[in-house]
């Protein structure tokens, strides 16, 4: 693998492209590009629909190279491994999407299969791939991946694909390579468990057949001692997600984001009849869960040598943590391994081999290895 940071614009982005696409090896380049980059979308449209090796990715909020926290430039990641890729639109109608997976990306049975995945990050149809591709594949391969987007533009194409940047897509690239996943959060439980008894979509309406909204506010502000009538929503529930039960590893986090009336507006679907815990962060604990996911995407390496770590980190962490960030990312690096990455809105990852997962709030690393022969 070989990767590069863009600082300069487009002379460079197009200088180091072109030495991807003359360089025999390198197979497909990815593409993780900072909203506040000095690079149209116009022209960023023209590389990716005639660039001679296909060009996959996302716009980001933020993206990540070695230690650096970046809102300007772009990540390329030249691959030499074989792929096969997938791009559905529309993902909010009603399409079939393990029909399109069946056609696009038929399933073959592979040892070291690793799955990419860039989805718009908004798009009401996020939960209906997480299932078609847990469906379609099982958790026979990894999946790394995340929510495109930017917070300013929530509609905005961000998906970058060989046919353009779209909205309202995912791009799926199945790669030929060995990979280790980690999960993990940092947040912690203050409530019991709460039976999810009404949902629509990502709006949680009732939990213990109780407004949802009612519900949340009595916990908050009782820990708190802050009051939601006297602040912005989006400023105290940053502190306090939901943490969604499973039956292992950690609490799936979701991202509360709104009121809706006596509704509560997420990131990602909540499913009726789940158990939910109200969360809450100590910066220590958050910061410190991303060294937890490396170690645990190192042990499903199984003791294969990492050749880059793909960090896929929820944009919400950073506001949450603000200067101390930078602890998140002393804790997740590793000596001799290069970090690229991105904040995504949205986390997609399997748990080990546990579960298939839309994550918010939550750190997922990707080791990504070069232990067979004709694989780099």
């Amino acid at each position: 693998m070989k990767c590069v940071l863009v600082s300069e614009g487009m002379t460079q982005l197009q200088t180091e492209l072109q030495a991807m696409n003359a360089d025999p090896e390198i197979r497909f380049v990815m593409m993780l590009l900072a909203s506040q980059t000095d690079i149209s979308h116009d022209e960023i449209n023209t590389i990716l629909v005639t660039n001679p090796k296909p060009i996959i990715g996302g716009i980001f909020p933020y993206v990540l190279f070695d230690k650096s926290l970046l809102t300007a430039g772009v990540v390329l990641i030249g691959f030499a491994c074989t792929f096969k890729i997938a791009v559905i639109p529309a993902l909010n109608k009603n399409i079939s999407i393990e029909t399109e997976l069946q056609r696009q990306l038929p399933w073959q049975h592979t040892e070291r299969g690793t799955l990419f995945a860039f989805v718009h990050g908004m798009s009401s149809g996020v939960q209906r791939l997480i299932d078609a591709l847990f469906n379609q594949y099982g958790l026979e391969i990894n999946y790394i991946g995340g929510g495109c987007g930017t917070l300013e533009k929530l509609e905005q194409p961000c998906v970058l694909t060989p046919q353009g940047i779209l909205q309202d897509a995912v791009l799926l690239l199945m790669a030929d390579i060995s990979s280790g996943v980690g999960v993990a959060h940092g947040w912690q439980s203050i409530s019991r468990a709460f039976k999810v008894t009404e949902v629509e979509g990502n709006e949680i309406i009732s939990i213990d057949w109780r407004p949802a909204a009612d519900v949340y506010r009595n916990i908050v502000e009782d820990h708190s001692g802050l009051r939601f009538a006297e602040m912005p929503f989006t400023e105290i529930a940053r502190a306090y997600p939901f943490g969604i039960a499973k039956l292992a590893d950690e609490l799936v986090i979701r991202d509360p984001i709104a009121l809706k009336g006596p509704r509560i507006v997420c990131v990602g679907e909540v499913r009726r009849g789940s158990y939910v815990h109200v969360m809450h962060g100590k910066p220590d604990y958050v910061s410190a869960a991303a060294g937890r996911a490396r170690q645990r995407a190192m042990e499903n390496l199984k003791g294969r040598t990492p050749r880059l770590m793909l960090f896929m980190d929820c944009i919400s962490r950073v506001l949450f943590l603000g200067e101390l960030f930078a602890r998140e990312i002393t804790h997740v690096s590793m000596n001799d391994v290069p970090l690229a990455g991105a904040l995504t809105l949205g986390e997609i990852a399997n748990s080990g081999y546990d579960y298939l997962e839309l994550y918010n709030k939550t750190s997922v690393v990707g080791l990504l290895a070069s232990d067979t022969s004709g694989i780099n």
